[in-house]
């Protein structure tokens, strides 16, 4: 496969643009040299609310996160305008009878004598002169609160219209189109901070990204398969199991704990040494970023335990890597599985 140039041939004049390719590659650099994460700070004058570091970089991390160069993780969610996608939204409490936000809200008098409920202002006009309250219904005056009356809570009224109701609706007023909606019909985005993975580092360490048939299935220099193939390989075994009711086995591996070993880069090399305990027909993958998972087809919970015993024991004293065995048996099974990669990358 011919490499595409670092930069694309401009007309006579015109400055050289940089390929699609080389562009993204130098954004993994940035993203290396500040740290390993790109998190996204909040712009007012953004599309969504927020922007990655003043860079139009969005569209080149969605490519990057699908193709497991960065790790994609939920940072916030932003309400925006059906019509135009502005953020830019006044949310107000409106009268549900004619749509005007000229409210005022008034506490709700209870009388226990002759059962009367109604707003404040009605009590108060009854006492007229003489002050204090006085039931509008019976006329009787109401002195104490907990013997001759009770507070209900808050009633609304539209100083528009006069309706009175107690829960208004809420609407939202876009500041961009001038659009009205109600805020059930609201639209949300998700924004996501990045982070580089593995297969990220690898690009960086080869100067390219890796998207040569055989380098775009497994992650650095080993038999390792990318998160978004091995999740494809497991679903896959999930229909095998579907069709035949053949269950099967994985085992989840994970960094005993948090130090040097939890760096994603140092995790194909402790795994390495499983491949000569481990058939043919078994595969490895990186589920998450500090997350492995060992598909075991065909091969039951017994067995896979077994085996789980047998890595620990060749792994070292104490062992640097925690390992879990699950068999899957059912759809549910599989989404328990699915749920480590959803947890650590921080989905709602």
């Amino acid at each position: 496969m011919v490499e595409p140039p670092d930069y694309v041939v401009a007309e006579e004049g015109e400055p050289a643009e940089p390929s699609a390719s080389a562009r993204r590659l130098r954004l993994l650099i940035q993203i290396a040299a500040a740290g390993g994460t790109m998190t996204p700070t909040a712009n007012p004058n953004a599309k969504s609310g927020y922007d990655y570091r003043a860079l139009d970089a969005a569209p080149d991390l969605k490519f990057l996160a699908g193709r497991d160069y960065l790790d994609e993780r939920f940072f916030d969610r932003v309400t925006i305008c059906p019509r135009c996608s502005s953020h830019h939204l006044n949310l107000r409490e409106v009268c549900p009878g004619c749509g005007s936000a000229h409210l005022t809200d008034e506490v709700l008098l209870h009388h226990f004598r002759c059962g009367y409920a109604g707003r404040t202002s009605e009590f108060v006009a009854a006492a007229g002169a003489e002050g204090g309250l006085a039931c509008p219904k019976c006329g009787r005056p109401l002195n104490y609160v907990g013997t001759e009356y009770d507070r209900l809570g808050k009633a609304f009224v539209c100083l528009d219209c006069g309706t009175c109701f107690e829960d208004p609706p809420v609407e939202a007023v876009c500041l961009a189109c001038a659009t009205r909606s109600p805020a059930a019909d609201l639209l949300s985005v998700d924004i996501f901070a990045y982070a580089l993975s593995s297969l990220g580092m690898a690009a960086i360490a080869r100067g390219r990204l890796l998207e040569e048939s055989t380098e775009s299935l497994f992650i650095a220099d080993q038999r390792i398969y990318r998160p978004t193939v091995i999740v494809e390989l497991l679903e896959q075994e999930a229909r095998r199991l579907k069709h035949f009711r053949i269950a099967f086995s994985v085992l989840l591996v994970e960094p005993e704990s948090q130090g040097e070993s939890a760096e994603a880069e140092t995790m194909p090399q402790l795994l390495a040494p499983f491949r000569d305990r481990l058939r043919d027909i078994d595969l490895i993958g990186q589920l998450a970023p500090s997350i492995f998972v060992i598909v075991l087809p065909q091969m039951a919970q017994r067995e896979a335990e077994l085996l789980r015993r047998q890595l620990l024991a060749g792994a070292g004293r104490p062992p640097p890597l925690a390992i879990t065995a699950i068999e899957i048996a059912t759809p549910q099974d599989l989404q328990q599985v699915l749920a480590y990669r959803r947890r650590q990358a921080g989905a709602p």
